[in-house]
C-alpha cells in the first residue's frame, strides 16, 4: 500500500467527527427534554465518581459532603440512572471520543501542513473549540444552566461543526477527491457568498434565540401552552403580556428570517447550494409546524417534539452553513490558483 493511498482514506475524518458531533448534540437536547442538566453536579466527575450508577443514598451521603453544590432542584431531589446516565454519556462521548479524535486529526494534518495548510488550520479551531465546548460545559454545571451557558454551548457546537465542514471539504480538494457536484463555479459563488453568511448567521441567530427560550424559567409555559391560544397568537391575542415577551419575540424572528431566506434563495442559481439551500428550508419550515405542534399539545408530546424541533432547527443551520462553506471553498481554491 503507498502512502498516498493510506492518506486518501482520512480525508472523511472530519466528516466523521461531524457525525459524533451531531450525537454530541441529540445528547445535549435530551438532557435537556429530560431536566438532566444537574444530574450530574461536580465536574468532571458525577457524584464524585467516574460512573452513572448513583443510588439515591449515594445521592443523599454526597449533597450532606458537599453543601454548597445543592442545586436548583434542593438537596431532597433524587435524580434517576437514566438522568445521571444521560449527563454522563454526553461527557464522555465529547471527552472520550470527540477529544481524543481532534487530537488524531492535528496529529494526521500537522504531518501534512506543507501540502493542505488550511487543513491544519481547520483541524487546529476544531480542536479549540472542542477544549473551548469543555470549558463551557464546566461553566454550565457550575451555574446550573443558566441560560446564557447553554445558548453559549450550543452555538460553540455549531462552529465546531462548520470546522469540520471546512476540514472535510478542504481535505478532500488537497487530494483531488472532491466530488463533483461539491465542485461549484468560483465566479458565482464569490456573487453569492456574502448572501450566504447573512443566511447562515441569521438561522444561527434562530438556534441560540430558542435555545434561551428553552431555558429560560417560565418561557415553555408562556403564551397558555396547551391550548389553542397558544398558537399562532400569544393568549388568543397579538398582544403579549411581559411574562411572554420571549417566547413570542422567538416567533416573530422565525418568521421575519423565514422570509428573509425565501427571499434570498430564490435568486440563487447554483445547482449544489440551491438543493442545499432548499432543504434547508424545508427543514425550517417543518420545524414551524413542529414549535406549533409542540405549544399545542404540550405535556403530551413534549419531550419528543421538542428534541425534533432542537434538531431540526439544527439541520436547518448546517444545510445553509453546509451551503456557505461549499461556496467559500470555490472560491478560495480560485484565489489560490491565481496566486500561483
Amino acid at each position: 500500500m503507498t502512502e498516498n493511498s493510506k492518506w486518501w482514506r482520512l480525508h472523511h475524518l472530519p466528516f466523521i467527527l461531524f457525525l459524533i458531533t451531531m450525537v454530541a448534540v441529540v445528547l445535549g437536547g435530551s438532557i435537556r427534554i429530560y431536566d438532566a442538566g444537574e444530574s450530574c453536579p461536580d465536574w468532571p466527575q458525577c457524584f464524585g465518581t467516574w460512573g452513572f450508577d448513583v443510588s439515591e443514598s449515594e445521592q443523599e451521603a454526597w449533597w450532606a459532603e458537599n453543601p454548597d453544590e445543592i442545586d436548583s432542584r434542593g438537596a431532597d431531589y433524587r435524580y434517576t440512572v437514566w438522568e445521571i446516565f444521560l449527563e454522563w454519556f454526553h461527557r464522555f462521548v465529547t471527552g472520550m471520543i470527540l477529544g481524543p479524535l481532534c487530537i488524531v486529526q492535528c496529529f494526521l494534518a500537522f504531518k501534512r501542513r506543507r501540502e493542505m495548510p488550511t487543513v491544519f488550520k481547520a483541524a487546529n479551531l476544531a480542536l479549540a473549540l472542542v477544549i473551548i465546548q469543555g470549558t463551557i460545559g464546566m461553566i454550565t454545571v457550575m451555574y446550573d444552566n443558566v441560560p446564557w451557558s447553554v445558548a453559549a454551548h450550543l452555538a460553540g457546537s455549531m462552529f465546531l461543526a462548520i470546522s469540520l465542514f471546512w476540514a472535510w471539504i478542504r481535505w478532500m480538494d488537497a487530494e483531488g477527491a472532491l466530488p463533483e457536484w461539491m465542485q461549484l463555479d468560483s465566479t458565482e459563488s464569490a456573487r453569492i457568498l456574502p448572501r450566504l453568511y447573512d443566511l447562515s448567521l441569521s438561522t444561527l441567530a434562530v438556534l441560540i434565540f430558542g435555545a434561551f427560550v428553552s431555558t429560560t424559567s417560565g418561557q415553555n409555559l408562556a403564551c397558555n401552552v396547551g391550548s389553542l391560544e397558544a398558537w399562532p397568537l400569544c393568549n388568543g391575542s397579538l398582544l403579549v403580556t411581559n411574562a411572554s415577551n420571549l417566547a413570542y419575540g422567538h416567533r416573530i424572528f422565525v418568521v421575519v428570517v423565514g422570509a428573509w431566506l425565501l427571499w434570498n434563495i430564490r435568486s440563487m442559481e447554483l445547482g449544489t447550494i440551491r438543493r442545499v439551500l432548499n432543504t434547508g428550508v424545508v427543514f425550517y419550515m417543518l420545524n414551524i409546524l413542529l414549535g406549533a405542534a409542540y405549544v399545542l399539545t404540550f405535556d403530551d408530546y413534549e419531550r419528543i417534539l421538542s428534541l425534533m424541533h432542537l434538531m431540526f432547527a439544527t439541520f436547518a443551520f448546517l444545510c445553509i452553513g453546509f451551503a456557505t462553506v461549499l461556496a467559500r471553498n470555490a472560491v478560495f481554491a480560485a484565489e489560490r490558483v491565481e496566486e500561483e
